[in-house]
């Protein structure tokens, strides 16, 4: 069930991202912001299922160690013999009287009590000397034995010998196989290059760009409306003009000449002077098409250059 929600949602990202990509490359800002939108909830729905499933195993593995370790105590208590915690108690003797008030906390071994003796200083004084004896006396060893010898030729016991040919003997010879260094190598390469030539096509389709001069001197495209519901108007003429009014701001640079020509049958020809070019037209493209304009949608269905 798991694998089949990352799935899920997996899809729905690759699918927002792809239509994101889609309508920026045509200039749709609207469908675009709808895609982008749609794209973040997705990455947040996803990372919340996994930080979700994180935190259900966390959960169930504190909770295997709580169930083990109350375990262990539930046998450890079970073989004590009944009444054996009361003498034990018995046997304690008095306890040390705890720092109340505002004393400061001090180390335990610090506190001045009768009843106990001092032995944490003399017992790590002690193990101190006796691991300083046994460090001399390996020391003396070591010098004995390696004493008018080579470093490289120093005796040694027979038990810490190497073996005749050393430890790798028999051991087959590896040979160091470039191969695999020359396909991470070319792998690495291939996937820059491809990453790179994805940047620069996404580039190409989304930037803005200057146009070179156009030969022809008008372009015109033809547009056809579609409505939804009531707009309104009792007809799309001034939807469409509206649609014209609001899209000519956005082409670089803004489109001064030119006007709006009814067809019939809710369809209209754009007449723009001068011609645009290949970024400016798509610039154009993008906002009739993504525009909504009293519930009326628009789109284009032919582009010509020249009178």
């Amino acid at each position: 069930m798991r694998r089949l929600v990352y799935a899920g949602l997996g899809l729905m990202v690759l699918a927002t991202g792809g239509y994101l990509v889609v309508y920026l490359a045509r200039w749709e800002w609207q469908r675009s912001l709808m895609a982008g939108q749609l794209l973040l909830v997705c990455l947040i729905v996803l990372v919340a299922v996994a930080g979700a499933h994180r935190l259900r195993s966390l959960e169930q593995r504190i909770g295997d160690l709580a169930e083990g370790r109350a375990g262990s105590d539930a046998r450890s208590g079970s073989g004590a013999r009944p009444g054996s915690d009361a003498r034990a108690g018995d046997r304690s003797g008095p306890r040390p009287v705890e720092p109340t008030g505002d004393e400061a906390p001090r180390f335990r071994w610090l506190e001045a009590e009768t009843y106990s003796y001092k032995v944490f200083i003399p017992v790590l004084l002690g193990a101190g000397i006796i691991v300083s004896g046994l460090a001399a006396l390996v020391e003396r060893a070591a010098s004995a034995l390696g004493r008018g010898q080579p470093a490289s030729r120093a005796r040694v016991p027979e038990s810490l010998a190497l073996p005749p040919g050393g430890v790798l003997a028999g051991a087959p010879e590896s040979v160091p196989d470039g191969r695999g260094l020359k396909v991470r190598l070319l792998g690495g390469g291939i996937a820059l290059l491809l990453a790179g030539l994805a940047v620069v096509e996404l580039a190409e389709h989304t930037q803005d760009r200057p146009d070179p001069p156009m030969r022809e001197a008008v372009s015109t495209l033809v547009i056809q409306a579609r409505t939804h519901g009531p707009t309104g108007a009792a007809t799309t003429d001034p939807l469409a003009t509206r649609l014209w009014e609001y899209c000519r701001g956005s082409t670089r640079p803004y489109l001064q000449g030119g006007g709006l020509v009814p067809l019939g049958g809710q369809r209209y020809a754009l007449v723009v002077q001068p011609a645009l070019g290949e970024h400016a037209m798509r610039r154009l493209r993008g906002c009739l098409e993504d525009a909504v304009i009293d519930h009326g949608r628009f789109s284009v269905v032919s582009v010509r250059h020249g009178g």
